[in-house]
């Protein structure tokens, strides 16, 4: 199994700006039975928003609507094998996001691969090295919700600005 972790490998800004939820609807097993890894969703989120509080941001919002577009892309990156911001059917995320009736002047999508741990990810994604793209669109004023998808190793990651029509929720965060 492949234990290498893909670095940062597209970032897609498209047309002029840029109950929990479990990233995948399956459930995977592995060869021996046990149950295979599958992201915390909520636990991501509350870390990426205790991030941007500290920078003087408000916090993103989960879009469940762009979980389920960015599930559906990251199953069809799992099958066809590779990162790509076009999907096997020929369209891209603005595509994809009108399809489920999600609008904003501000898109932005992160596609990953290898990563198998929450927190590793979270790491990843709150990490404020100044090369950490990820990092930078996370803690961009111009996002106000997130979408993560996840299947089979690879991520799909939705970043959406403000639309009066965008409906999202607060994370579960847990406090320690």
């Amino acid at each position: 199994m492949r234990r290498v972790v893909v670095a940062l490998v597209a970032a897609l800004v498209v047309g002029g700006g840029v109950g929990p939820v479990r990233a995948a609807e399956s459930v995977a097993y592995g060869r021996e039975g046990a149950r295979a890894y599958y992201p915390d969703v909520e636990r991501i989120v509350c870390e990426i928003n205790q991030e941007r509080v500290r920078r003087g941001l408000v916090a993103l919002g989960i879009s469940d609507a762009a979980s389920g577009v960015a599930r559906a892309h990251a199953r069809d990156m799992a099958k066809q094998g590779e990162l790509s911001g076009v999907g096997s059917d020929g369209r891209d995320l603005r595509t994809r996001l009108a399809d489920a009736g999600l609008y904003s002047a501000y898109v932005s999508e992160y596609m990953l691969a290898g990563y198998h741990h929450d927190g590793y990810f979270a790491d990843m994604a709150t990490d404020p090295d100044p090369r950490n793209e990820f990092y930078k669109v996370l803690m961009d004023r111009k996002v106000s919700a997130i979408g993560i998808g996840y299947d089979r190793d690879y991520w799909d990651v939705d970043l959406l600005g403000p639309h009066r029509k965008l409906v999202t929720r607060a994370p579960a965060c847990v406090r320690d």
